[in-house]
């Protein structure tokens, strides 16, 4: 760094409990801080970085939601759905779930994983003959693709891709009023990628994240007064945080020149007007 350079730390800190708009209610993903003169334009700033510091964010996202929690199929030439209540499944309590809601239906279904693959069988061992609609949003938990038709044989498929409850294995933090270069493979380039960070905690359990490296990315922005938080999955989903609320903070890193500091501080200085001492 130049000797003619310092370096200026600001940090911000954030609790979605404090924003002063919900944008998707109590998913609390999309949310936005008010502030005043967060940063401003200055004729000592050379550049501004700004990145994540650190973050405690619940994992109280499920790995079964409004999203991938919908199944629909045919039997007997008429259409039928099952919705599964969004939670956190495992392969037996999701299948209990789903054998419950197809017997509303009146229809049986047995189950098989194959624990070596893990990959799943599904058949229908009474009610007639069925067929799977193409249209279904849990085909990524189950294994199949939604865009496509499948071949049932003696009221029994296979499924061709594993069974999948991971659920959300990243989070995505944007923040459209600060403007970063980033690139992402889901949207390609993005200006407010602030951050990536992994889902290694089970469900219920707290993310910690801390910026050990002290990495941040230079920012094109010279004023600052509102900060907007939007988190995503990995496929650019808004994550439903079912109104756990999470914190994290921002570190903006200003770097100015210290000959206009100078010169700002000696023009401060001449427009001091002294007192004279007492007794003068």
């Amino acid at each position: 760094m130049s000797d003619n350079i310092i370096r200026e730390k600001k940090i911000i800190s954030l609790n979605s409990s404090s924003a002063t708009r919900f944008l998707n209610g109590s998913f609390l993903s999309n949310v936005v801080f008010d502030f005043t003169n967060v940063l401003a334009p200055d004729d000592s700033i050379v550049y501004v970085e700004c990145g994540l510091g650190n973050a405690e964010i619940p994992v109280s996202f499920y790995n079964v939601d409004t999203r991938n929690n919908i199944f629909n199929y045919v039997v007997n030439s008429t259409n039928f759905s099952i919705t599964v209540p969004p939670g956190n499944y495992q392969y037996t309590s999701l299948v209990t779930q789903m054998t419950s809601q197809f017997t509303l239906n009146g229809h049986t279904f047995t189950f098989l994983l194959n624990r070596s693959s893990n990959i799943l069988t599904m058949t229908l061992s009474a009610g007639g003959t069925w067929n799977t609609l193409s249209s279904s949003s849990i085909s990524s938990v189950l294994g199949f693709a939604s865009n496509t038709a499948y071949a049932i044989t003696a009221n029994t498929i296979t499924f061709p891709f594993l069974f999948d409850l991971l659920g959300i294995k990243k989070l995505k933090i944007y923040s459209t009023n600060i403007s970063v270069d980033s690139v992402d493979s889901v949207g390609k380039a993005t200006n407010n990628l602030l951050c990536t960070i992994s889902v290694n905690q089970p469900g219920f359990n707290m993310l910690i994240y801390s910026n050990i490296d002290g990495l941040y990315s230079h920012i094109r922005n010279k004023y600052i007064s509102t900060i907007d938080i939007t988190i995503t999955d990995e496929n650019g989903n808004l994550v439903n945080f079912n109104s756990v609320g999470w914190s994290m903070t921002l570190n903006l890193i200003i770097y100015r020149k210290i000959d206009v500091l100078v010169n700002q501080l000696k023009i401060n200085k001449d427009n001091i007007i002294e007192e004279p001492p007492p007794n003068a």
